[in-house]
């Protein structure tokens, strides 16, 4: 009897052990011979699908064990709008390609290009996006690169006085920026007030524009111009009223 109980054991272990053995190999085989049915892109506004999925160069129908992740990654993030990208699967068969863009905080026309600028200092040619964004106008005469290698200097300063007016919620206010002769000088609100800011504490002078805007200015009168230049001193030019 013990003799059949081991017969009967060791049958029912190899039997186990087989049947263990074919669900590893079709699993694996099942992995080798997994394939894309479903390629979706998320997180983009201005960038058409079409555009990411051209970049990825990922198509339906391929072997997902011969698609590089991070490879996928790296091609799409070449794309000058987009910050990052974030290349996954989900299964049985969906690649996902998820997109972080970038956020232009302001506009440089040069030689009749637009070019934009991101919140980190990117610079990001009009023809990559084909959209027209509501940002302040720089004043640039050469053409514009990257903040952190801009040796001349002039787009820095100016990138650095937005990423100000931001801070101190002036931004909504101003439509374009000029650098003349090393001062700030602005143009504010929609009929383009004209401000002069000089070229120091801009930020106590952006601070002192929003407070005389907000007394001043918003649902009032609409000044020709507005001086700030001069510590604690605000001189102002209204349009006589008729």
């Amino acid at each position: 009897m013990r003799f059949a109980e081991r017969e009967i054991n060791k049958w029912m272990f190899f039997a186990f052990l087989g049947i263990f053995l074919v669900l590893i190999f079709g699993a694996m085989n099942w992995r080798e011979n997994r394939v894309i049915n479903k390629i979706l892109v998320k997180g983009n506004e201005t960038i058409p699908d079409d555009t990411i999925l051209k970049l990825s160069g990922v198509k339906s129908g391929e072997k997902l064990t011969g698609i590089n992740l991070y490879e996928v990654r790296r091609r799409v993030e070449s794309h000058r709008f987009v910050k990052q990208a974030n290349v996954y699967t989900n299964l049985p068969d969906v690649l996902i390609i998820e997109i972080v863009e970038r956020n232009p905080i302001a506009m440089v026309i040069f030689q009749d290009k637009i070019y934009y600028l991101d919140y980190e200092g990117y610079v990001i040619p009009y023809d990559e996006v084909k959209k027209v964004f509501a940002v302040p106008l720089l004043d640039l005469d050469y053409k514009p690169v990257d903040v952190f290698s801009d040796s001349l200097g002039k787009l820095r300063k100016q990138y650095e006085f937005i990423r100000l007016a931001m801070k101190e919620n002036v931004y909504d206010l101003i439509s374009e920026v000029n650098l003349k002769n090393g001062e700030f000088v602005v143009l504010a609100g929609d009929s383009a007030v004209i401000v002069f800011l000089g070229n120091d504490n801009i930020e106590k002078r952006l601070v002192a524009l929003r407070n005389f805007w907000e007394q001043e200015v918003q649902g009032k009168a609409s000044p020709v111009y507005v001086d700030l230049r001069y510590d604690g001193k605000i001189y102002a030019k209204f349009k006589s009223k008729n």
